[in-house]
């Protein structure tokens, strides 16, 4: 349609600058004519369609942002734990006391701790999978936006909080006489030490992915 317009309105014009200039005929317009001024008047561009983002993939970036989510709230009260944990040994070590669910709360937190970072090194990956997955799409950039911002929190929590609680923590202990602090409490605190070192470098290294996934995600 547009282009019948267009051609009847070259015609007028042709046929106008013709009557000026003497008597013309109709079929003395050239199909090149026609081209020509197509060729000048652009139309207007189609739209670009937009990648449609598959379920499955959208359901990746959710599941992703919500574990990394989860973890950055399992992490917000560790470092008081940490302290908490700090302050009674110093106790035991001062009053030469025994605190008889010390080594038992010492040892979950090593549990803890580990499971913490072994959540970590997983998201990693997820992280990782996702970058190769990655289109530029508003609800998945929206989702990486998220993650990166929980991942951000990750990092302020680990490091260096969490870390230095950690390591004044297992220099504590060992100061203590293992008779007090308990045996294998060494063994577990320093077993936190390496856990938080750990999570801290892997924070490091999502906090650096998921704004990578932000990017690869921009529309």
């Amino acid at each position: 349609m547009n282009k019948i317009l267009l051609a009847f309105a070259v015609m007028i014009f042709t046929a106008s600058a013709g009557i000026a200039a003497g008597p013309v005929e109709l079929e003395s317009l050239r199909a090149s004519d026609l081209n020509l001024a197509e060729q000048l008047i652009p139309l207007p561009a189609a739209p670009l369609r937009a990648d449609t983002v598959s379920p499955d993939l959208l359901a990746k970036f959710n599941d992703a942002e919500k574990q990394l989510s989860a973890l950055r709230n399992d992490l917000n009260w560790a470092g008081n734990d940490l302290n908490d944990l700090e302050r009674r040994a110093r106790q035991m070590i001062q009053f030469n006391t025994n605190d008889y669910f010390f080594r038992t709360d010492l040892s979950r937190m090593s549990s803890d701790m580990s499971r913490r970072f072994d959540t970590s090194r997983r998201l990693m990956a997820d992280v990782k999978n996702l970058l190769n997955l990655a289109q530029k799409a508003q609800e998945l950039n929206k989702s990486a936006r998220n993650m990166e911002a929980s991942a951000r929190d990750i990092l302020r929590l680990t490091w260096p909080a969490l870390q230095d609680a950690a390591g004044r923590l297992e220099g504590t202990i060992r100061s203590g006489d293992p008779a007090v602090v308990g045996y294998n409490s060494q063994w577990n605190a320093a077993d936190i030490s390496r856990y938080t070192r750990q999570l801290s470098d892997s924070a490091r290294y999502l906090a650096t992915d998921t704004k990578n996934l932000v990017n690869a995600t921009q529309p």
